[in-house]
């Protein structure tokens, strides 16, 4: 049978943007719920040490993933809504061929780095440094241990075709459920260890395999839409050259959306990297419990870029490159506005909650959540409006915007650092978000007029 193309919608695009985002959104907001209770489990019946060290095992294993990721899905749905708009199935089928490659390379260099630079800091930190545990119990060897164990997670998160495939064919109940799985997962897994008294390594495990199944599922997924559409049969027949794809500015698109995902791993990852090596695994777990607060409203916010960004490669498509900026900002408004509402309702019950989820050691993480919720809330502004350039393909100027606010949040963090001491971790982050919404704002205006005016000309 013929390849299916078609991207089947009753729906405008303003509702397609707000019906998924309300998917995903939801589908997070439950996650996140199911994700507190694991850490509610998690912080009464593990030591601090305990927890903090968890917790940073799984933003190393995050952080090289994404670091070295391509994020194959943006170039899928850049070059593949040319594609889907041409009927052209066979370079559909290419360009997924090649991201499918793209991952699994970009997974194995992942993995190498993040053993060897590990390894190597646990070696400098015994012969140089003297450190032969990590916080009251876990010597050097059970570190590289569990480190080597947990980043086994890097091999099978492949997941950018995967994603690609999904967004570009308008697929996100998929999306949906994949934000749900991992936290159910963990959340048995966390009941379990506690059931059972598993400690540490019990609840080590609820976090690896809430991760795994998630990882699994989505290329499962992938392969079923594939097969349904008739599409499978162009992937595995694509005759693909890696280095040498046959598509203009393809591997230019790419390294650029790496090094625009690096900048995006920092600001996710580097801040409990830097509070666990400056301030040591008792604060970065207490830091961790702060950040999972603000999750609610950061980690819904980052999904309107999975929502946006395809609406707006079809309308780049399209030719109607001059109806973004009222789209985006009145989106960018929107979020702001509901950001600084769920803030308003944290200050209000927000330490209540908190008390209630954490034990007593625990209490510093009130403040900090304090300042990480409304600096949440200028995410909201921001997220709508990096998806543009790349739509608009000046991916670089992403890079600028992302890497100037990562710049900003770095230098805060030091300067903060001995004035407020861990507090300076969620300071830095509030500073840093408001300096990238002015700056990813003012970029976003410019780079879509110059687009226009291009395009006129």
């Amino acid at each position: 049978m013929a390849p299916n193309l078609t991207v089947n919608s009753e729906h405008t695009r303003t509702q397609r943007i707000a019906k998924n985002g309300g998917l995903l959104v939801g589908a997070k907001l439950l996650g996140v719920i199911l994700g507190l209770g694991s850490l509610s489990l998690a912080t009464k019946f593990l030591q601090p040490y305990e927890w903090g060290t968890l917790v940073f095992f799984h933003a190393y294993m995050l952080f090289f993933s994404d670091v070295m990721a391509f994020q194959s899905w943006q170039s899928i749905i850049r070059y593949g809504a040319d594609d889907v708009h041409n009927k052209d199935a066979k370079k559909l089928g290419e360009l997924i061929g090649f991201g499918i490659r793209l991952d699994a390379v970009a997974a194995v260099i992942a993995y190498i780095a993040a053993l060897i630079l590990f390894n190597l800091s646990v070696w400098f930190g015994e012969k140089y440094l003297g450190v032969t545990t990590m916080g009251e119990g876990l010597s050097a060897d059970d570190i590289k241990y569990y480190s080597g164990l947990y980043c086994l997670l890097i091999l099978v998160r492949q997941r950018g075709a995967s994603i690609g495939v999904f967004r570009l064919f308008d697929q996100f109940d998929v999306l949906a459920w994949q934000a749900i799985i991992k936290p159910t997962i963990r959340f048995i897994g966390a009941v379990i260890a506690v059931v059972t008294g598993a400690g540490f390594e019990g609840f080590l495990w609820a976090w690896f395999c809430g991760s795994l199944s998630v990882y699994l599922f989505l290329p499962i997924m992938a392969i079923r839409e594939l097969k349904r559409r008739h599409l499978l049969g162009s992937v595995f027949k694509a005759k693909v050259n890696f280095f040498r794809p046959d598509r203009n500015g393809l591997w230019s698109f790419v390294i650029k959306s790496n090094i625009d995902s690096t900048l995006g791993a920092a600001t996710l990852h580097l801040p409990s990297l830097l509070v666990f090596v400056i301030f040591g695994p008792v604060w970065n777990g207490i830091y961790k419990i702060a950040e999972e607060v603000s999750k609610l409203l950061s980690e819904g916010f980052q999904l309107l870029d999975q929502v946006i960004y395809p609406e707006l490669a079809r309308m780049v498509s399209e030719g109607k490159v001059q109806k973004i900026w009222r789209l985006t900002t009145q989106a960018a408004v929107i979020l702001f506005l509901f950001g600084c509402f769920m803030s308003a309702i944290f200050f209000a019950f927000g330490e209540t909650v908190l008390r209630w989820l954490a034990n007593e050691s625990f209490a510093p993480a009130v403040p900090m959540a304090m300042v990480l919720v409304p600096a949440a809330a200028f995410m909201g502004a921001a997220a709508p409006l990096y998806p543009v350039f790349f739509a608009a393909d000046r991916p670089e100027r992403a890079i600028i915007a992302r890497g100037a606010g990562v710049f900003i949040y770095i230098i805060s963090f030091l300067l903060l650092a001995k004035l407020l001491g861990p507090m300076s971790a969620a300071w830095a982050v509030f500073i840093g978000n408001f300096f990238t919404v002015i700056i990813v704002t003012l970029m976003a205006k410019q780079t879509l007029a110059q687009r226009v005016k291009a395009l006129e000309g």
